[in-house]
């Protein structure tokens, strides 16, 4: 019987394990491929769907801050107070995210996805039979601030869930437009529910639409359910896994017989796994489970090699969030509510400038497949910040007289969003290990939007009223500028790639020392 030894993969605060897509070894056939497509549409059509009824509070907030605020104050103030609501529910996405993340990573991406369709279809069916203040006063206010609490929380986790759940079942080297088409079904979600908005305003009267009509958008957040339901109920447990419950790969019959006498267990992936059985190494042997025991994703994250990722993942998506919500749900406000007169057809364009944006961004992370992240991230960082003040400025100028020009202006702000929003699905993920990945994304990117998308707006509306037309433009400015730093202050190729470099380090060590041994054991 030769000596047993043990060799221990060290581990340096984060996962070692860099390959938990079962997906793209597990043999496919017509009938699963059918599956995983069904269940894809199940997935995007829930994101679309959320941000459907998250960008409905947004397009409509000028006449729900009439409907659950008082009467007696400016429509200015009505509509600061409304933004201020839609801010709350981004300072529970951090949360969301926390949470939702926890789950995605421990329990799998299934139960990530299925908490944050529960939970939103729910807290949008409850805003659409919410009372007016009319109707209960103050306590109005308060019930439609529980609402907008609960619907951050769920849309917290389930736009990460559905990008890492997507981007972990294809190639890497098509993550850029893989997860770009993420984001786009996010963008029509928020397109229908320009459309929807601007339908209703043509359609009723505004007695009409501040008496019923504005439920009608809210009311159909029951059809979220649906795909939570086709989630629960048809895709397995297994096929939206979490990192840590990747199964193993074992050796060969043959390869085990070979090495029936030796007892050396190694802690390593799938993957390392392999290419230890290809060198015929005696680590690799039944006896290992099957499972890898769970590591701490909330612990992974926050370790000191995962801190500075963490760190940049909450600035860079700062320009896409505070840049989306500023041109297209502010922005559709301030060209009909805060310029006087109003441009023609507000809503109509600003619909129509979300919908080029959405197709933008396949074309943005095909991209950054082909030129790289950076490169792309940094021509549309540029681009928005210089551009943003004179769109502003143009629109406030010449909107009202020609409607064209605000509508070329705001699709060119979106294009060198799409340049920059597109590309940073795929460097967020990528900046991340598996085993905390859903957690990482998502509590950074959630703060992102906690600040910049829940306080732009905000923001954005007070310094109208306060400094000028032109102020507004100062914070795409700053938007761009802080994002840019955090894109440019990570080491090149993110966490993950420090940890590749590691890994493969490890490996050689432990091929060198298993090498060593069976000489020994030969001499």
């Amino acid at each position: 019987m030769a000596s047993t030894a043990s060799y221990n993969v060290p581990n340096h605060g984060v996962s070692d394990r860099l390959h938990p897509v079962p997906s793209e070894r597990r043999p496919r056939n017509g009938s699963s491929t059918l599956h995983d497509s069904l269940k894809l549409v199940a997935g995007t059509a829930g994101n679309i769907l959320e941000w459907y009824d998250f960008a409905a509070f947004g397009y409509l907030s000028d006449i729900l801050g009439r409907v659950f605020f008082p009467n007696d104050q400016s429509v200015d103030t009505s509509v600061m107070e409304s933004f201020a609501v839609f801010g709350a529910a981004f300072l529970m996405r951090p949360i969301g995210g926390l949470v939702i993340g926890y789950i995605g990573d421990v329990y799998g991406r299934k139960y990530a996805l299925e908490t944050s369709m529960f939970l939103m279809a729910a807290a949008t069916t409850a805003m659409g039979c919410l009372p007016t203040y009319k109707q209960v006063g103050n306590s109005a206010i308060f019930l439609l601030l529980v609402v907008r609490m609960l619907q951050g929380l769920s849309v917290g986790g389930q736009l990460m869930s559905s990008l890492v759940f997507t981007l972990e079942g294809h190639s890497e080297r098509r993550w850029g437009l893989y997860g770009s088409f993420v984001m786009a079904c996010a963008n029509i979600g928020t397109f229908l529910g320009g459309v929807v908005a601007y339908g209703l305003r043509k359609s009723v009267t505004e007695e009409q639409l501040l008496a019923w009509g504005w439920r009608l958008p809210f009311l159909s957040g029951i059809c979220i359910s649906f795909c939570g339901i086709y989630l629960k109920y048809f895709c397995k447990d297994d096929e939206i896994m979490p990192a840590h419950h990747a199964p193993v790969q074992t050796i060969d019959e043959d390869d085990h017989d070979a090495h029936e006498d030796d007892d050396i267990p190694v802690v390593i992936d799938d993957h390392d796994r392999q290419t230890l059985s290809d060198h015929h190494h005696p680590a690799v042997e039944e006896s290992v489970p099957s499972t890898l025991p769970p590591s701490n994703p909330l612990r992974l994250a926050f370790s000191p090699l995962n801190r500075r990722s963490l760190i940049a993942s909450s600035m860079v998506p700062l320009l896409w969030s505070g840049g989306f919500y500023l041109t297209f749900v502010w922005m559709a406000i301030y060209m009909k509510d805060l310029i006087d007169p109003p441009v023609p057809a507000a809503f109509g364009i600003n619909s129509c400038s979300l919908l080029i944006l959405a197709i933008s961004f396949p074309l943005a992370g095909a991209l950054s497949d082909r030129f790289g992240r950076r490169a792309v991230m940094s021509a549309g960082g540029v681009s928005y910040g210089l551009s943003g003040p004179i769109v502003i400025k143009v629109i406030g100028t010449f909107g009202s007289q020609n409607p064209m020009a605000a509508f070329g202006a705001q699709t060119g702000l979106g294009v060198a969003l799409a340049l920059w929003g597109a590309p940073m699905c795929a460097w967020l993920v990528e900046s991340f290990e598996p085993d905390a990945r859903l957690t990482s994304v998502s509590i950074g990117y959630n703060i992102a939007q906690a600040i910049g998308g829940g306080l732009s707006p905000f923001i954005a509306t007070l310094l109208v009223d306060d400094v000028g037309m032109l102020a507004p433009g100062i914070v795409l400015v700053g938007l761009s500028v802080v994002s840019l730093t955090g894109l440019w202050c990570v080491a090149p190729g993110g966490a993950a790639h420090v940890n590749k470099l590691t890994i493969k380090q490890q490996l050689e060590d432990v091929l060198h020392e298993g090498d060593e041994l069976e000489m020994k054991e030969i001499t």
